[in-house]
């Protein structure tokens, strides 16, 4: 966390800003704390983009989307601006650990059963994210957060409406949505048809990454990772994959998006691939993946205080004076004295 720069807000709505947590393409998040103690990041649009066609539609399009999305695998909405305020922003729950991102590139790939809890808590997110209606399109190594209860994905500024018509969709047909090396091969053509595949695709993409080290597709320039994810005669690199994992990560990343599978079909291949390991109980297979990867940044923000509790009072909480307490006191003195004599 970097300390607020004079230009910043120190306060939105209740939530008092601490600090801030990072700044991309379309917004500044900081670090905020409301009134009870509950830590946020908070997300605001940047002035110098809000003119730009189409980025209001896009900021509006994100928080309606996590309005929509609520699961213990993602980051929830916490509170937004009033309609029309400007800039817009809104607050998540604060979620503390590294991304998979850091994690992986700091520490070591993940070990293979390891790498399946992942794929289980991230298909159990995207479960919840397309039960909502929303697509993702954006799932990656650094929006995924390793918190101390396991994965939590964020970061929904590409999510779709399934029914994009209801918001109108404000890209356009050469418009490439998406981190090029975790897109999948429609995604990187610019289709407009997607469907909850695309997140499949991308899920898969995470998993390889997460036990090898490495995507499917790595090219030295832009256009020739696209090219290469476009083309269906060009296999992907699936070096490293460990073998319990070659089929259900090799099926998500299947060039045809009518060719992988359904979520539901993912959490029971890797459910198989965890019992093929020895791991009868992926639950804890979870908890073992949450143990190993939670580890807080040293400028992370002190966890927050717990709430002040008044002392109890007499019934009806009379305000007792100073003074008679202590006039009661040395009368029960002077008696407790006077008694001891006899």
């Amino acid at each position: 966390m970097e300390p607020l720069k004079p230009a910043d807000p120190t306060e939105l709505g209740d939530i008092t800003l601490r600090g801030r947590l990072g700044q991309g393409g379309m917004g500044t998040v900081y670090y905020g704390v409301r009134p009870d103690g509950e830590q946020v990041a908070v997300k605001m649009i940047r002035e110098d983009v809000i003119e730009k066609a189409g980025a209001l539609d896009r900021f509006d399009r994100e928080i309606l989307a996590i309005q929509t999305v609520q699961g213990p695998r993602v980051a929830n909405l916490v509170k937004t601006s009033d309609p029309g305020q400007e800039p817009p922003w809104f607050a998540v729950e604060y979620v503390r650990g590294l991304t998979l991102a850091e994690y992986i590139f700091e520490r070591a790939p993940l070990p293979a059963e390891l790498g399946a809890a992942l794929g289980l808590g991230l298909a159990e997110a995207l479960a919840s994210i397309h039960q909502a209606g929303v697509l993702h399109r954006d799932l990656k190594p650094s929006n995924i957060l390793l918190g101390v209860d396991g994965p939590r994905v964020i970061d929904f500024g590409l999510a779709a409406l399934t029914q994009a018509q209801a918001l109108g969709d404000i890209t356009r047909t050469s418009d490439v949505i998406g981190t090029p090396m975790c897109m999948s091969p429609e995604q990187a053509r610019s289709e407009r048809a997607l469907t909850p595949a695309v997140d499949v695709y991308s899920l898969g993409v995470v998993m390889l990454f997460a036990v090898t080290g490495h995507f499917p597709y790595q090219r030295p320039v832009l256009a020739a990772t696209l090219l290469a994810i476009a083309d269906p005669t060009t296999a992907p690199d699936l070096s490293g994959l460990p073998d319990i994992l070659a089929e259900p990560v090799g099926a998500m990343l299947a060039h045809a998006p009518a060719a992988r599978p359904p979520l539901d079909e993912v959490t029971a291949a890797l459910t198989k691939a965890l019992a093929e390991h020895g791991v009868t109980d992926p639950g804890e297979a979870q908890r073992q993946l949450a143990r190993r990867t939670y580890i807080e940044r040293g400028d992370d923000p002190p966890p927050p205080e717990p709430p002040r509790t008044r002392p109890r009072r007499l019934p009806d909480d009379p305000q007792v004076p100073i003074q008679l307490v202590q006039r009661v006191a040395d009368t029960l003195r002077r008696d407790y004295s006077r008694d001891a004599r006899f």
